[in-house]
């Protein structure tokens, strides 16, 4: 009788041994797959992060781009009235021009024109250009 009371304290004794080490061994793979699931979770905010900030770099290329744009285009605007504003100080259109006699004079006279611009371009955009007071 008190063999089977010592073999069944045993057996309940392994039983409980296995017990503990299994809920051991679960509670240690819980702990891992949650600390993986933590680490995954980390990665994930880390990579949105990384697009959140690689678009507001985007963005602000492209906003910097168009301020650039807008600004040349004004640039240019601004360049186009001066030289507008040149030539129309630059050219005097002679007295015989103001009013056509014939075709033959028509032509003379926008071919005096248009020598006269061409010659004005060249030395307005070479920087030799002095314009009459």
């Amino acid at each position: 009788m008190k063999s089977v009371l010592q073999i069944t304290l045993g057996i309940l004794l392994a039983g409980l041994v296995t017990l503990l080490v299994r809920i051991g061994y679960l509670s240690y793979v819980e702990y891992r797959l949650t600390q993986g699931l933590n680490e995954f979770a980390m990665q994930q905010k880390q990579t949105e992060l990384a697009r959140q900030q690689a678009e507001y770099q985007i963005q602000q290329k492209l906003q910097q781009k168009a301020l650039d744009k807008s600004r040349l285009a004004k640039q240019n605007e601004a360049a186009r009235i001066r030289k507008a504003e040149a030539w129309r100080k630059y050219y005097l259109v002679p007295e015989g021009c103001k009013n056509f006699k014939s075709d033959e004079h028509m032509v003379k006279c926008i071919n005096h024109k248009a020598d006269a611009k061409a010659e004005f371009d060249r030395a307005y955009d070479s920087g030799e250009l002095v314009l009459p007071k």
